[in-house]
């Protein structure tokens, strides 16, 4: 007790120059050993990818196909009911807007706010909240009740086996999830369209098809499997915080979701700057 009364800080000292830069220190410290450890991870898991064994491999590829159909196919209700929504949602903003707006240009408003920012993002968001937390808590849980030391005990790779699967399943998933995203919620626009009567679907189509380019395929492909890799690798991260108690899975959860979330509209931004540079043509309406 004496020894730890000593060491604590009081606020005044925790409010010096002094303290203010420790604690600086401490953040960039901290910083450091978390972008170490997902880099170390990821590393981890791509060397595994060559790790000999057919037997190893058809295991990986079992639980690699079932986290696809949990991530994936499960996930499609949520993803539909979402896109549709959304699509909808911002047609009838533009109604009540600007009433009247030419087919083309809605059609670039729709590619460059939705296809572009809006499908990757949301997309990635659903996944983190969904498959991102189901991760998250079933690493932890495993941490805690130390699976991993057994599995460790037995010769088994805990990254081949648990987090390489998750990271090309979630990755996959994503990148399919947003184009489906996309469609449908062009799909949700074009209903709106049609029930008030503008814009016209031919102009529409028109606006689409003109705003269009193919390095959007590169965009999406760039974004999906970034925002992809990001939800798979925080979440397994985190799992693997969790110490000895299940006390801390819902704590490491919750660190996995808000990273994954606040990670992915970072990149989102980021690869959105770079896209305009390199393509700023496409930054002008058509």
């Amino acid at each position: 007790m004496g020894a730890s009364v000593g060491t604590e800080q009081s606020p005044e000292v925790r409010g010096r120059p002094g303290g203010l830069v420790r604690g600086l220190g401490q953040s960039a410290l901290e910083g450091s050993r978390f972008w170490f450890g997902c880099v170390r991870m990821v590393l981890f898991a791509l060397r595994a990818l060559a790790a000999p064994g057919a037997a190893a491999r058809r295991a990986v590829l079992r639980v690699t196909m079932a986290q696809i159909y949990f991530t994936g196919a499960e996930g499609l209700p949520f993803v539909t009911a979402t896109a549709l929504v959304v699509g909808a949602t911002i047609m009838i903003q533009v109604h009540v807007a600007a009433p009247g707006m030419p087919g083309e240009i809605v059609g670039n408003v729709l590619v460059t706010v939705v296809l572009r920012e809006l499908a990757p993002l949301v997309t990635a968001i659903i996944v983190a909240s969904r498959s991102g937390t189901a991760i998250a808590t079933e690493l932890g849980n495993m941490k805690a009740s130390l699976e991993f030391v057994g599995l460790v005990s037995l010769g088994i790779d805990p990254v081949r086996f648990v987090v390489l699967p998750r990271l090309i399943a979630v990755t996959a998933s994503v990148v399919v999830l947003e184009v489906y995203f996309g469609l449908l919620a062009l799909v949700g626009s074009a209903v709106v369209a049609l029930a008030f009567g503008t814009p016209d679907l031919v102009a529409l189509q028109d606006g689409l098809a003109a705003t269009l380019r193919l390095a959007d395929l590169g965009l999406f492909a760039v974004k999906g499997v970034g925002c992809g890799a990001l939800v798979a690798v925080l979440s397994c991260y985190f799992g693997f915080q969790v110490k000895a108690s299940s006390t801390e899975v819902p704590r490491m959860t919750g660190m996995a979701v808000i990273r994954s979330v606040l990670g992915c509209v970072i990149y989102n931004f980021l690869v959105t700057v770079v896209f305009y540079a390199l393509f700023p043509e496409l930054s002008r309406p058509v």
